[in-house]
């Protein structure tokens, strides 16, 4: 197919106090050699970077053109249908179009670009880094990529190289509430708390109730041992974040950092503050002190009802301290006043296993999957329950599904030993009997599964 002028252009642009010592040579006649190295000096440009890049200056910032150099316009359809099948949630399809538009047209960054996108939101890191390494190699303008490039590497655990990329992305665009967020986490991990404040501060001139930014100026003051600081913004994060996590977390941290008072000889709750009575309660329940960590949760649901989160935290303790009976109570109670969690519906299944209910348990695990549990733990419950009420074939299915996201969890093995037998497939259950024998992690299964293997051999 015949190549055509491109007109898509990538843009960038950088603030003229940031490169004062530069702009001069930007304003001044100069050869285009010269002026090329300087570009490529103010844009931290590799040597071997040899695009046309052009340049505005106005009052306050330098503008940079790049101009894509040709279109292939059966790689823009395949572009075209990738991004409609993202828009779907279909990103397997959507890579695949994106990779095929960038064998078609190589030197559009465009297609590399979404195609590390792609990547990243399906957890595929490494491919995501290769993807926009290679959209900067074309075009290092393109600041999009430097943000999700070094978030990447954060990922991976590869800090400095998330630093280096996170601060070009920030030097060519400096409002992006992101890339400071994640800049300030990554000089956090390095130990660099002076810029790790300032990246969280500049989040928060941009945003000022960015509960993000306040936890991250918390947990550095905190491991400054800044007491006053560090509670002072966990607070904020209370403040700005009532119903989400980042104010549970902030309330389980204000805790380590305040020595609470309240009388725990009669516990007389009636003019304690709430925030108070949680830190008390969290402090029992963390050192296995969950019938009093239990009286403490109700001291605060007293006054404060309507908290789901302090509900789950009760019917935890309630679970911990073999109440199942009052956990579901509890669990139910918090589902109720936040139908759209998962965990709690989640939790509310295990109390009803700890009941042997296990009509109820699969009816519990089945809502916690529709809003988005499908972790080891919520399978194997079903899978069991499954078992528990007849259902073999289909609790095969589950436990399976259990194994493939963790292939230690022994209880998974059990129970899909025991369907197998169920439909006599003697040979796989006997296979997965041995599982828990070879097994290294200890379990009271083993003797179990010992005995069944003896019963069917």
């Amino acid at each position: 197919m015949e190549n055509k002028p491109h007109q898509k252009t990538v843009t960038a642009s950088i603030e003229i106090r940031d490169i004062e010592g530069d702009i001069q040579h930007l304003i001044l006649p100069a050869d285009n050699n010269t002026k090329k190295s300087i570009i490529k000096k103010i844009l931290d440009l590799p040597e071997n970077f040899n695009g046309a890049i052009d340049y505005k200056i106005n009052q306050e910032k330098v503008l940079f053109y790049w101009n894509v150099p040709q279109l292939n316009q059966e790689a823009e359809t395949l572009h075209k249908k990738a991004i409609a099948f993202a828009r779907k949630g279909d990103l397997k399809t959507a890579i695949t179009y994106w990779t095929e538009a960038t064998r078609l047209n190589p030197h559009d960054p465009d297609y590399f670009f979404n195609l590390g996108v792609a990547y990243f939101e399906t957890k595929k890191y490494i491919e995501c880094i290769d993807a926009l390494t290679r959209t900067l190699a074309i075009c290092p303008l393109y600041h999009k990529s430097y943000l999700i490039l070094g978030t990447a590497y954060l990922k991976i655990r590869k800090f400095e190289n998330a630093r280096k990329h996170i601060e070009k992305s920030v030097k060519l665009n400096r409002n992006n509430i992101l890339a400071y967020l994640n800049l300030g986490a990554v000089y956090s991990i390095l130990k660099d708390y002076q810029n790790g404040i300032l990246m969280f501060e500049n989040a928060l001139q941009i945003s000022p109730t960015e509960a993000n930014a306040y936890m991250g100026l918390a947990k550095i003051y905190s491991t400054l041992e800044n007491t006053e600081k560090a509670n002072y913004y966990f607070k904020k994060v209370i403040e700005n974040d009532k119903k989400g996590n980042l104010a549970n977390y902030a309330k389980r941290m204000i805790i380590s950092q305040k020595k609470v008072a309240i009388d725990n000889s009669d516990l007389d709750f009636s003019s304690a503050n709430p925030d108070e009575l949680y830190a008390e309660a969290y402090q029992n329940y963390i050192i296995g002190n969950y019938n009093k960590a239990i009286q403490i949760y109700k001291g605060y649901l007293s006054k404060k009802s309507n908290d789901d989160n302090v509900w789950y935290a009760l019917g935890e303790a309630q679970l911990r301290a073999g109440k199942a009976d009052l956990a579901v109570e509890s669990f139910k109670s918090a589902a109720k006043l936040e139908p759209s969690k998962g965990l709690y519906f989640k939790t509310l299944a295990i109390a009803f296993d700890k009941l042997e209910k296990y009509d109820k348990v699969i009816a519990a695990i089945s809502k916690a999957n529709e809003l988005g549990k499908n972790d080891s733990v919520t399978c194997c419950l079903w899978g069991k329950a499954l078992f528990q009420t007849g259902k073999s074939e289909n609790a095969i299915e589950k436990l399976e599904e259990a194994i493939k996201l963790n292939k230690n969890n022994l209880l998974a093995k059990y129970y899909l030993a025991f369907s197998l037998k169920d439909i006599k497939e003697v040979n796989d259950a006997v296979y997965y009997f041995e599982e828990i024998l070879k097994s290294r992690i200890k379990t009271p299964l083993a003797e179990k599964a010992r005995e069944c293997i003896e019963e069917l051999s």
